[in-house]
């Protein structure tokens, strides 16, 4: 009998659980640890923002994993043992036959301090929704700003699609000609990873809708007294409402563990996801995998495919399946307004980029909503509500 031990329930320690429980015998056992007690894909926040649907019509209990052969425990990892194949945790230490590490990331706690003020939110904070829509709801006039802070961050293409978004909240609210919108990025293009053809469709859809783009404007402060960003290229943009995007840091537990490497993140080979330890493997936004162009995005879709590769490994190891290998294929889900979506495809691993974008449709909207639901399903039993 195997026991197999998952850290995080995110994309990846959920696929990654799903993997192994339909690849293992009944008699082994799966069980995934973690902080949070619920799972939702991080574009269910935006719909959330948008007023497309409740964040609760895609969230689920993680304790629903018992139903499809998983056992959860809830609690706060402390200490990492990879050569012992053991985890601490506030419930005691846990042992197992091998172990997948998916804990995600967190965000900078230093970004996060430049948040603190009134009218300044954390994007991708779901417990901040209920701000953020209270003060987009009573917004009359000035500016919304939505600012990426630095980088690596989390799911590149939101804070762009979130713009949109705001966009359309305000147009229904009738205040969009009264309210400026301005998204800053670090970064020269929007979308580096996907290619210099995807970031001209997002500039070009921020100019449709008068979304000022500015584009290397890497953040130096926020001013929480005179509402206003200052950039390090001396420019400085007011806001009556900030969103700003963190950049993406380890969790204390991954950078004070053997596993990580000199950047902080665990550095697993790209290609099997394996660690420098028998038996111990590092998925998804934990982790740093580099490509022609930088890093891998930090993005669910990397994670679960990287899981099932890591998983399927890790039972080859045990001498149950053949090996697998990861190629850098990956996608995402592009949100405008209308409930219209485009398709981002493509090889991440090239040199460089073979990435491909199809313009939004509808039916792309309701290819993301299958996305959701049947995921949610396989890898909890439950799909979302709508």
């Amino acid at each position: 009998m195997a026991h197999m031990l998952i850290l995080g329930g995110g994309f990846g320690g959920l696929a990654a659980a799903s993997e192994l429980r339909h690849r293992l015998d009944e008699r082994d056992e799966v069980t995934l640890i973690a902080r949070d007690d619920r799972f939702y894909m991080g574009f269910a926040k935006l719909w959330d923002l948008a007023g497309v649907r409740p964040l609760d019509g895609g969230s689920a209990p993680l304790a629903d994993l018992e139903r499809v052969g998983v056992r959860f425990v809830r609690t706060v990892i402390t200490g990492i043992d990879p050569a012992g194949l053991r985890v601490d945790t506030a419930e005691g230490t846990f042992a197992g036959d091998g172990l997948i590490v998916a804990l995600g990331a967190v965000p900078s706690p230093s970004h996060r301090d430049l948040l603190r003020g009134d009218g300044a939110h954390d994007l991708y904070d779901a417990a901040q929704l209920p701000a953020m829509k209270r003060d987009l709801d009573a917004i009359e006039e000035g500016r919304v700003l939505v600012a990426i802070l630095g980088g690596p961050f989390k799911c590149p293409p939101a804070p762009y699609e979130a713009a949109l978004l705001v966009d359309e909240r305000l147009r229904h609210r009738g205040v969009r000609e009264r309210v400026a919108l301005t998204v800053a990025t670090p970064q020269p293009i929007t979308l580096p990873a996907a290619g210099p053809d995807a970031s001209r469709y997002v500039a070009d859809h921020l100019g449709e809708r008068d979304i000022a783009l500015r584009a290397e404007h890497a953040v130096q402060a926020v001013d929480a007294d005179r509402h206003t960003v200052v950039f390090r290229n001396g420019a400085e943009v007011d806001y009556a409402v900030l969103l700003g995007v963190p950049a993406s840091a380890a969790p204390p537990v991954v950078a004070d563990s053997p596993l990580a490497g000199s950047s902080g993140w665990i550095e697993p080979d790209r290609q099997t996801l394996r660690t420098g330890y028998e038996r111990v493997y590092a998925v998804g936004d934990c982790t740093v995998v580099p490509t022609a162009g930088g890093q891998l995005p930090k993005a669910g879709v990397f994670a679960a495919a990287q899981a099932q590769v890591a998983a399927r490994n890790l039972l080859a190891d045990l001498g149950r399946g053949e090996e697998a290998t990861y190629d850098g294929h990956g996608y995402c889900f592009l949100e405008l307004p209308g409930r219209r979506v485009a398709y981002v495809e493509g090889d991440f691993y090239a040199d460089p980029p073979d990435v491909h974008l199809t313009p939004a449709d509808e039916e792309q909207f309701r290819r993301k909503q299958a996305f959701e639901d049947e995921r949610l399903t396989a890898w909890l039993g439950a799909g979302a509500a709508w």
